[in-house]
């Protein structure tokens, strides 16, 4: 059964400590870097709300109390909940100790450092024609050396990540954003560092997990470049939903 955007909850990674966008970020969370004085975190809810989605779990640590001084207790036209980590847990730790406040399935997560601008809607119904455990939106690979790369088959099943290596083309990397079937929560160890890109997503591989590829621009401000790449790309807030 195909659920939409409304019905899925959305988790954001909002907990790193963002270490080499320090020389231009260093009073906040990287998810806060100001864009036209507007946090980069309002242009991915932004994004998600538009499409239609109603339920937000924000999972903060470092720094995480700007975050929970925005969002929390403010009106919005969806609901904004806080999971905060005691410790850097990982991406998959964090999904982890929120996952109590999660109530649907599947439920989205999306990391709160980048941005691609897919509709949530067609990932959902890709997700649920292919039922594997997870679906990762790709991205077509770039010079990027310093993220994951994936290889998918021809029936869009991802059946290998890998490091970029010397002499090949490699032909997606991983957005990061992603759908997971609810029992993943079961797969995650509690209290602990999990990462969902080295621990998660390899362990799944036998279970199904699918790459939705896009041509879409893939944004992200891990550095102070690519900060100022995004905000070239954005002349003035489009948005209006979360004012």
């Amino acid at each position: 059964m195909t659920i939409g955007a409304g019905g899925c909850d959305l988790v954001v990674l909002c907990g790193g400590l963002g270490t080499r966008l320090r020389p231009a970020v260093s009073d906040r969370p990287k998810a806060m870097a100001l864009i036209h004085d507007r946090p980069f975190l309002d242009f991915i809810l932004e994004h998600f709300v538009v499409h239609g989605m109603t339920r937000i779990i924000l999972c903060t640590g470092y720094l995480g109390g700007h975050i929970a001084q925005r969002y929390a207790g403010i009106r919005h036209p969806y609901e904004v909940v806080i999971s905060h980590e005691p410790f850097p847990m990982g991406t998959a730790g964090a999904v982890k100790h929120a996952a109590a406040l999660i109530q649907s399935d599947p439920f989205m997560v999306v990391n709160g450092d980048s941005l691609i601008e897919i509709d949530p809607n067609q990932l959902l119904e890709f997700h649920a024609a292919k039922q594997g455990w997870a679906t990762i939106a790709l991205a077509s690979a770039g010079a990027r050396s310093d993220v994951g790369f994936v290889t998918v088959n021809s029936h869009a099943q991802v059946t290998a990540f890998t490091e970029k290596q010397p002499g090949t083309v490699p032909q997606y990397h991983n957005a990061g954003l992603y759908v997971f079937r609810r029992d993943v929560l079961k797969e995650i160890p509690d209290h602990r560092l999990s990462s969902i890109e080295r621990d998660v997503l390899p362990a799944l591989l036998p279970r199904g997990v699918y790459g939705f590829v896009s041509t879409v621009a893939l944004y992200d401000i891990g550095t102070p470049e690519r900060l100022a790449e995004f905000a070239s790309s954005r002349h003035e807030w489009r948005g209006g939903v979360l004012s």
